[in-house]
């Protein structure tokens, strides 16, 4: 924390001042005097806390990277906190929540016509959105089981937009490893560039919304290992419009991902929260029941325009309506309908779930299966 009286100072730590610049600049901006001591006290703090882009951040940067690709799989960040570490308990836990949310045979592979290819999965945490993560995981053990590989796609909450963001590692739960299609990673960094594609790789390590999703995978696998390629994804809006040589890298990867869906039996995820809205998330006034009818009709008409076969009826309802629900699966979501081509989705559940202890601020969640 970085008491209020002092944060302006951090406007001016750009690199282009010493200490005595710092408390010079800070004098003429506030009229309060620090002396040299609290200025010195105040930068040792965030060079220590690697808030500073300078030559230790970097090499701390490079020790975790380090760590986190020689490690022989990508350890579950939340395992022990958000969900049970130990895999008989996380079992029963998970069995619990099926049997809770009741009938599951409208989500189940065969309920519809055509082959499940793809699904949108809630990655906020088990206790608030179980039901629809039962709902929608409750009936996928056949389309798992069928297919060889598995996309995950998850929205990278500190990724740049437009990003593609891959690693090497394997995803591992409490029933163990998960691999990591490596030759698909590589032919997917061919595509991107080395830097568009590992230089946030970081990321996976400590991101929730893949491990999430990858826990009710292995669950309904039965703990058994199954290929997957976990994708984290930056906010869609530069590749709306495909303007800058990344997003047309993005594209081209996109592309592959869509040959390959073609040529193996392939279960596309998107690890996906919709809307965050009430003052939680930066709004004046919490959110009464009639603003969240409106954000339920809102969220509607985005998951019909995601669910319909073509990613261009998405992508033509954001660019006309924007994103003033702050709906943080865009990216995920967007990417599995253009991978999936003409798979037609249909929302299994929705729920808005409590982001504070009033229910003044929401955090809507949506299960849906897609098929072709």
């Amino acid at each position: 924390m970085v008491p209020q009286a002092v944060a302006p100072l951090l406007q001016l730590c750009d690199g282009s001042r010493n200490l005595d610049d710092l408390r010079t600049g800070f004098l003429l901006r506030t009229g309060v005097s620090l002396s040299p001591s609290q200025v010195e006290s105040l930068i040792q703090a965030l060079n220590e806390a690697c808030l500073l882009d300078n030559g230790h951040f970097d090499q701390v940067l490079g020790q975790v990277i380090e760590t986190y690709r020689s490690g022989p799989y990508r350890p579950p960040a939340l395992a022990g906190g958000a969900y049970p570490q130990d895999p008989a308990q996380l079992r029963d836990t998970l069995d619990d929540y099926c049997q809770r949310a009741g009938s599951i045979d409208e989500s189940g592979d065969d309920a519809g016509e055509g082959q499940t290819v793809g699904l949108i999965s809630p990655h906020i945490d088990f206790h608030r959105g179980w039901l629809t993560y039962a709902k929608i995981w409750g009936g996928m053990a056949q389309a798992v089981e069928n297919a060889e590989l598995i996309i995950v796609l998850g929205t990278d909450h500190a990724g740049y937009p437009g990003s593609i963001n891959l690693t090497k590692q394997s995803y591992a739960t409490p029933w163990g490893k998960l691999p990591t299609d490596p030759a698909l990673v590589e032919q997917l960094a061919e595509v991107l560039g080395e830097d568009q594609a590992f230089s946030q790789e970081i990321h996976h390590a400590g991101e929730h919304s893949i491990e999430l999703a990858s826990v009710w995978l292995h669950y309904v696998n039965g703990g058994r290992p199954k290929t997957v390629l976990p994708v984290l994804c930056g906010g869609p809006e530069p590749l709306l419009k495909d303007e800058t040589v990344e997003s047309a890298n993005a594209w081209r990867a996109v592309q592959l991902l869509k040959e390959v869906a073609a040529s193996r039996p392939t279960l596309v995820v998107a690890a996906a929260d919709i809307s965050h809205v009430g003052p939680s998330f930066g709004d004046p006034a919490p959110i009464d029941a009639a603003g969240k009818g409106k954000i339920d009709a809102s969220d509607q008409k985005w998951l019909d325009a995601a669910c319909a076969p073509n990613s261009d009826t998405l992508r033509d309802h954001i660019l006309e309506h924007g994103d003033p629900t702050r709906i943080c699966g865009a990216g995920p979501i967007y990417l599995m309908a253009a991978i999936l081509g003409e798979a037609r989705g249909r929302v299994i559940h929705y729920d808005q779930c409590p982001a504070d202890d009033t229910f003044g601020s929401l955090v809507s969640i949506a299960g849906a299966v897609y098929r072709k």
